[in-house]
């Protein structure tokens, strides 16, 4: 019999982190360097704006039915051996996504108030790294999946 309370928390749980880590994908690999060719700052800035906007949401709900997924397939207790490694590195890849998430809003923020010509080095590099970890976070959930 199909759980629907599961099913439901992991459409919600997949849904975001295709935006999530998504959005921080092509910003790191098609928006900056399209900026940088364009000399086009300030569309940059204006798509790094509206793109906190996924990354909150995505914050906000990828923690709630990700711990609502932990409690109703593990009754709240992480499995040994591998998926329990796993779900653990999982886990500490969110919160370090969370945390560069931050960090690019900050650099997006100061870059915008400084009337910057051309991106930052910083901003770049925060948008970077967002795109290492959604890399890492959407290997380690392809790992959860298929192979342990």
């Amino acid at each position: 019999m199909v759980d629907w309370t599961l099913a439901a928390v992991m459409a919600i749980h997949v849904l975001m982190a295709v935006l999530w880590t998504g959005g921080y994908l092509v910003t790191g690999m098609v928006v900056l360097p399209a900026a940088r060719r364009n000399d086009a700052p300030e569309f940059a800035l204006d798509v790094l704006d509206s793109l906190k906007w996924f990354a909150l949401g995505g914050i906000v709900l990828m923690g709630a039915s990700g711990g609502g997924a932990l409690w109703l397939l593990y009754d709240n207790e992480l499995p040994g051996g591998q998926r329990g490694t796993a779900l653990v590195a999982m886990m500490t890849l969110y919160g370090v996504f969370a945390l560069t998430s931050v960090w690019s809003w900050y650099e997006t923020k100061s870059a915008r108030e400084d009337g910057v010509r051309e991106l930052p080095t910083r901003l770049k590099m925060a948008f970077r790294t967002n795109s290492l970890v959604a890399t890492l976070l959407v290997l380690d959930a392809a790992l959860i999946g298929y192979a342990v």
